[in-house]
């Protein structure tokens, strides 16, 4: 049994059944917790085996959470949250070339611009982590597949960040990470 508390006003309060089987479509592989429900909760206990792990809730005001799911050394998708400042960028890209079909004093174009098109990017603090987030980072970078979800739509990106510093508390006090991420796709369809 897996059960699932939120406290002190425990609003979240759920018990999930295990099977005891091997079968693969029945064994439960993750558990996604609404914190968005646990108005005024301080934690969240998943209690699983003899074994409780504690969610700290973290009210962030000024900026929205965006949540990372990759995959990590194991196969397994595992989720980063990012608390911090996040930055949009627009990069676009076309081909041009002189036209002779008139003059720009009739308002005719001299050089002409034409496959155009662009890719987002933007990016992203995790706000004040422990030093175990270096582990997950390395994963994170290491992932050849990461989506973020965005107003509850999941969407693939890529990494472009390509090193990482790793951080400690002894010689960098407060641990933020930065990372940069392109959107996986271009702005205008290119694929038929």
């Amino acid at each position: 049994m897996i059960t699932i508390i939120s406290y002190p006003n425990n609003i979240i309060n759920e018990s999930i059944a295990v099977s005891d089987t091997l079968e693969s479509s029945e064994v439960i592989s993750y558990i996604n917790v609404d914190v968005s429900l646990a108005t005024n909760e301080d934690f969240i206990e998943v209690a699983y085996n003899g074994e409780t792990i504690t969610l700290l809730i973290t009210d962030e005001c000024r900026y929205t959470p965006l949540n990372f799911y990759f995959i990590n050394k194991d196969g397994a998708q595992q989720t980063i949250t990012f608390f911090k400042k996040k930055t949009d960028s627009l990069s676009v890209t076309s081909e041009d070339f002189e036209s002779d079909r008139g003059q720009p004093a009739n308002g005719f174009h001299q050089f002409v611009k034409y496959n155009t098109n662009a890719r987002k990017s933007f990016k992203i603090n995790t706000g004040f982590v422990d030093e175990s987030m270096n582990e997950t980072m390395q994963q994170l970078y290491l992932s050849d597949k990461v989506w973020v979800v965005e107003n509850g739509i999941v969407t693939p990106v890529n990494l472009k960040s390509t090193s990482l510093e790793f951080k400690t508390r002894q010689n960098d006090r407060l641990i933020n990470y930065q990372a940069e991420f392109n959107y996986s796709f271009n702005e205008i369809n290119t694929i038929w």
